[in-house]
């Protein structure tokens, strides 16, 4: 910077700051300039603009083609219309589904088993007539003919013939409804008609919906409201009809809650022993079915049976009745026993156990004091009863006592420290064995031994008074028993064998083959043999004196005895079954020095008549070792080359 201009702003800078030095700037102003204004446009346009806006608008004409399709394009648009018109106000020949009407007069309810009537009529205000009208009617389920209540109804169709413009054609319908109370049932009308000039088949549908009201029975079910569990109950079922007409094929069905087993029942059941065939109910009719069973469970549990009466839809009872007319619901609740009581046979807990003839039998009895106070004086008691019974087998463990006589096993039950009581919780355990007679002494039609338990003690707070006493009942029943034998021969027999014997290589040997069976107890079913033949081994044919049905099956090579009914006594106090077949067999060369399996797999099978259970006897296989033949030497079993 130059010196001078140093020096120039340093003077200002004093000038600036000094007291002395300063000075007021002049008062001089000057005059703003007055603001030139120009003249604004009022119209925003250009010459170009102005000189396209004198232009003339040139108008184009339309065509003479141009025009003649306008004038088609109204002129159809007219005659749409009139005809349009003309069809809605009603042609002298257009049918239309909205001008055939479904009408049906009839209640809104109906009671179970009454006649519904209903008048249907079908109405035609169109302007020509509806020709083959037909009247279909889908029925729902539970829909039944008044004049034959077996019969079901599902679906009919009557003729109605031509129904004429302005006409309309009535129809009665007749029907009996099953099913609950409330239940709202649909019943389907259709009409199917043609007009003239058409192929065309038309429909028109209605539905008409209607209440099932009142059930035309009275039902009841009485039970005791609580059971103690394990005893047994009856549970009695009332049904009685409550309407003018009768009531056909009426079912009675329960299903039974869990931990529940039937006895018996008054009347016997027809199917699964919930199920019973009523037969026909006329008015004022009254049936009652007694169920005795007993309840299993905890304390305080409830449990619920239910009950259905309704139809069967065929002269067969069916277990899954679907059609019902009215239901119940029993609830019972299940008490403690004041004093616990559990019996199992060979270590099975069940109302009746089954046990083959002659072989021993382990009761084991527990028992607890289940009651808030101790127990005085517990005693446990065992009637055995039944012809089945070997009283000489009956032995008591844990210091019982057993009455022959009487046939009779007591026990003065004691806790652990010998005291004759037993303490809120108590319990304990005595153990009673015994047997059936042997299967030759049993007598035909009764194989059963029942044992009736009871235990009784007296509470602290009621000394004195009568004690408490607990029943139960079991039942062993002695399971059939078959005798089935199986033999092979050579020397005698049905049939005349050949061949070398000992069986030779490459050669063919006969043997004959025979089946026994025998039956001391109870009448079996469905009785069959079963048994499969050998490698190497043929089928040649078969024989029996009664006529046995006996048949092989080349490509199983199983050979089947079906027996079928197999009576109680066979081959005791009757003759027993017998079936006989012939075989051969030609060893091979890996045979040598053996005794080659003639029959192999043999089985009887059958089911017991009164029980359902299955009974099933095997026999070892069957080989060229001849010990039931007289003729047959050692060694003629082994194959020789």
């Amino acid at each position: 910077m130059d010196r001078e201009d140093k020096s120039r702003i340093e003077g200002l800078n004093d000038t600036l700051y000094s007291r002395t030095r300063y000075k007021d700037p002049l008062d001089k102003r000057t005059p703003v300039k007055e603001l030139e204004s120009k003249d604004v446009e009022e119209k925003w346009q250009t010459p170009e603009l102005n000189e396209m806006l004198t232009h003339e608008r040139v108008v184009m004409k339309a065509s003479p083609f141009m025009k003649k399709i306008f004038a088609f394009a109204m002129l159809f648009f007219i005659v749409t219309i009139l005809v349009a018109g003309f069809v809605f106000m009603g042609g002298s020949t257009f049918i239309s589904s909205r001008n055939v009407d479904i009408n049906v007069l009839g209640p809104t309810t109906v009671s179970a088993g009454e006649v519904l009537e209903l008048g249907v009529t079908v109405s035609n205000t169109n302007n020509a007539d509806l020709e083959l009208a037909n009247l279909s009617i889908q029925y729902p389920s539970g829909s039944r003919n008044p004049d034959n209540t077996v019969e079901s109804l599902t679906y009919t169709k009557d003729n109605l013939g031509v129904i004429e413009a302005g006409h309309e054609a009535v129809q009665n319908v007749n029907m009996v409804l099953l099913g609950s109370p409330g239940e709202t049932k649909e019943i389907k009308f259709s009409v199917e008609y043609k007009v003239k000039g058409s192929n065309a088949t038309f429909y028109k549908d209605k539905v008409f919906e209607i209440i099932v009201g009142q059930a035309p029975i009275i039902f009841t079910v009485e039970s005791p409201r609580s059971v103690t569990s394990g005893d047994n109950f009856t549970t009695v079922v009332s049904v009685a009809l409550n309407a003018k007409d009768i009531l056909k094929d009426v079912v009675l069905k329960a299903e039974y809650p869990y931990g529940y087993s039937v006895f018996d029942a008054t009347p016997d059941s027809s199917a699964d022993n919930n199920i019973w065939a009523l037969g026909d109910l006329s008015p004022g009719d009254k049936k009652t079915v007694s169920i005795r069973g007993q309840l299993v469970g905890e304390n305080r549990e409830e449990r619920t049976f239910r009950f259905y009466v309704g139809v069967s839809d065929s002269n067969n009872v069916s277990p899954n009745l679907k059609i019902n007319i009215i239901s119940r619901l029993n609830t019972v609740t299940i008490d403690r026993p004041s004093i616990g009581l559990n019996v199992a046979f060979n270590g099975e807990d069940m109302p009746v156990y089954m046990a083959p003839a002659d072989r021993p039998i382990s009761a084991s009895i527990k028992f607890q004091n289940n009651l808030p106070d101790k127990l005085l004086n517990p005693r446990l008691e065992v009637n055995l009863s039944g012809s089945a019974l070997d009283k000489s087998s009956v032995a008591a463990g844990n210091s019982g006592l057993y009455d022959s006589k009487n046939s009779r096993v007591i026990w003065d039950l004691v806790n652990p420290l010998g005291s004759p009581e037993l303490s809120p919780g108590g319990d304990g355990q005595v153990t009673l064995r015994f047997s059936s007679l042997p299967a030759a002494s049993l007598v035909e039609g009764n194989r059963d031994i029942v044992l009736n338990f009871s235990i009784t003690g007296i509470p602290v707070g009621a000394v004195g008074q009568n004690p408490i006493t607990i029943n139960e009942t079991r039942t062993v029943r002695i399971s059939s028993q078959v005798n089935f034998s199986s033999k092979v021969l050579r020397s005698l027999g049905s049939f005349a064998n050949f061949g070398p014997i000992p069986p030779q290589v490459g050669k063919e040997t006969t043997y004959t083959v025979v089946f026994g069976v025998g039956n001391t107890q109870g009448d079996l079913t469905d009785a069959r043999v079963s048994a499969r033949l050998g490698p190497g081994v043929s089928w040649l044919g078969a024989h029996s004196i009664t006529g046995e049905n006996i048949s092989y099956d080349s490509s199983s090579n199983i050979v089947t005895w079906d027996m079928g009914a197999l009576s109680s006594g066979s081959g005791f106090s009757s003759a027993a079954r017998e079936v006989s077949f012939q075989i051969s067999l030609t060893p091979s060369l890996g045979q040598i020095g053996t005794s080659p399996s003639l029959v192999n797999s043999i089985v009887f099978s059958g089911r017991d008549v009164v029980t359902g259970d299955f009974v099933t006897a095997s026999n070892p296989p069957l080989t060229t070792r001849l010990t039931s033949d007289p003729a047959f030497i050692q060694g003629d079993d082994i194959v020789v080359k």
